[in-house]
């Protein structure tokens, strides 16, 4: 009977963290908007804009700290294709991309 507990106790730590790694956010340097325009990392807010062509579905604003020094940071998420697009801005240069995929 322990050895069978201890065998499902197993099985759902590994699902738990199989799951939690399936699902994980994978970072990147660049998006190609459905328009075909890149927009990268160190572009400006008016680069994002122009380049994306339409409105992110959602924006989050938060403090951000770089050494000793706090700024206001913005994540505009975007859906491009198959994929979420979160857009780190600090000090109005993109510092983070990150995608998802949409399920």
């Amino acid at each position: 009977m322990k050895k069978i507990l201890k065998i499902s106790g197993y099985l759902l730590f590994v699902f738990a963290i199989g799951t939690a790694c399936a699902t994980a956010a994978t970072e990147t340097r660049v998006i190609r908007a459905e328009n075909g325009q890149l927009v990268s990392l160190g572009d400006s807010y008016i680069h994002l804009v122009q380049n994306m062509q339409h409105p992110p579905i959602s924006v989050r604003n938060y403090a951000w700290e770089e050494g000793e020094k706090q700024f206001t940071a913005s994540d505009y998420v975007y859906l491009v294709g198959n994929a979420y697009y979160t857009v780190t801005m600090v000090d109005n240069v993109i510092k983070k991309i990150v995608w998802d995929r949409k399920v």
